[in-house]
């Protein structure tokens, strides 16, 4: 794209925050936005260790973290804060070790410092639990107690001090690379739904935009990450709101059209997106032929999933023209889905949403191995491989 380092960038769902880190280590003002508490936790220790924390500080603070550990005292009102999903997920002596981590944590006054000794900490809640993510969802070992089928073994867990101890000689010895990988200027990390959070950015801010959202795939990352949302203090209401503000994926997201109608401060823009994803013709006839076959969807909230995933896919595009500066670039990565064996071609619709919004699509590179559709689907459908491909769009320069 040739930017230099009077122009910036921007990723709507920046994850773990690769592109506005290389961006910045690049000297270009960056701005990642990510409404996964796991993921802008990530990207603001890989920040905070290339820009700020020394590696000499940081296991300084790690020793104590792990020797606190050795009290035979803890604090009850510091034990996991667990949810329903992630009840019995710890053996007794894991859960007081725990407990004497969120304490000692509680005592870190210096917020970089502070989170990168969070994440480590969280980075070795499954390793030391009764539990492996597994997909969408977490598989359990008996020795949980709870009867569970399949059935996972995992053997006799490492205590906290000693997963704690692996980790920390891990980033430790990640610091120098991180230092000359992103080290420059620190982005800026929004943590919050794009859908709420684009609306407050000014008009041709940007003169580039890089990210892949969620794809239309239907994985639930609130359940996957169940151990760590708990961790950090979500509370089952606050996971299942999470679930909800999320960009909708999962067949249990609910519309968003009366909440971004009522509470939108451009109520044009959205009204916009509207009509472009309810005149969009692939994805009309997509939704028609999934309403012909209803009786023998899996789950009839698939209809729902793709109507409301183009939808709030459409107003993030509208507001990505309103950004991105006369000639600007947007680099999207998503996947093509199938349900029922109806393929939606999502980057032809979104390339076609950009287009209505100012956008020229001049490449859709498609990688040379796509994916395949689901087990459940190849069984009634066969394999066939569906397109993953990289979007390229240049805003006009007039």
């Amino acid at each position: 794209m040739g930017l230099t380092d009077a122009q910036s960038l921007l990723d709507p769902f920046a994850g773990s925050g690769t592109a506005p880190l290389t961006a910045g280590s690049m000297g270009i003002s960056s701005t990642g936005i990510e409404i996964m508490p796991v993921g802008i936790l990530l990207a603001r220790s890989i920040s905070a260790a290339s820009n700020g924390v020394q590696c000499a500080d940081f296991l300084e603070a790690a020793g104590e973290l792990v020797k606190s550990l050795e009290t035979d005292q803890y604090n009850l009102g510091m034990k996991f804060p667990h949810i329903p999903i992630t009840k019995h997920a710890f053996p007794e002596n894991t859960e007081q070790d725990i407990a004497k981590a969120r304490e000692f944590l509680s005592g870190v006054t210096d917020n970089s410092l502070n989170t990168i000794l969070t994440l480590a900490c969280m980075s070795v809640l499954e390793e030391v639990s009764f539990t492996r993510k597994d997909g969408q969802f977490l598989r359990w070992d008996p020795q949980s107690g709870r009867d569970v089928k399949p059935k996972l073994h995992k053997g006799i867990l490492p205590t906290l001090s000693e997963a704690l101890r692996r980790r920390v000689g891990e980033i430790a010895d990640d610091f120098g690379a991180l230092k000359v990988k992103y080290g420059g200027t620190s982005p800026s990390l929004v943590e919050g739904s794009s859908l709420e959070q684009l609306q407050e950015l000014p008009d041709k801010s940007f003169d580039a935009v890089v990210t892949s959202p969620p794809y239309a795939n239907r994985y639930d990352y609130t359940r996957t990450y169940a151990l760590e949302l708990a961790y950090l203090g979500y509370d089952a209401e606050q996971i299942k709101h999470l679930r909800q503000v999320l960009l909708s994926a999962t067949v249990e997201n609910k519309s968003k059209r009366d909440q971004l109608k009522r509470e939108y401060s451009e109520v044009v823009r959205v009204q916009k997106a509207f009509e472009m994803a309810d005149g969009q013709a692939a994805l009309q006839e997509a939704l028609a032929s999934l309403r012909l076959d209803i009786k023998n969807l899996s789950n009839r909230n698939v209809i729902d999933l793709v109507e409301n995933y183009f939808t709030e896919m459409a107003l993030v595009i509208v507001e990505l023209g309103r950004l991105v500066s006369p000639g600007g670039h947007v680099f999207m990565v998503n996947d093509n889905v199938r349900y029922h064996g109806e393929e939606v071609p999502v980057d032809l619709i979104l390339s076609d949403f950009a287009e209505q919004c100012g956008f020229r699509c001049e490449s859709i590179w498609m990688l040379n191995r796509g994916k395949g559709n689901s087990s459940q689907q190849m069984g009634r459908f066969g394999r066939r491989e569906l397109r993953k491909c990289v979007y390229h769009w240049r805003m006009s320069d007039g």
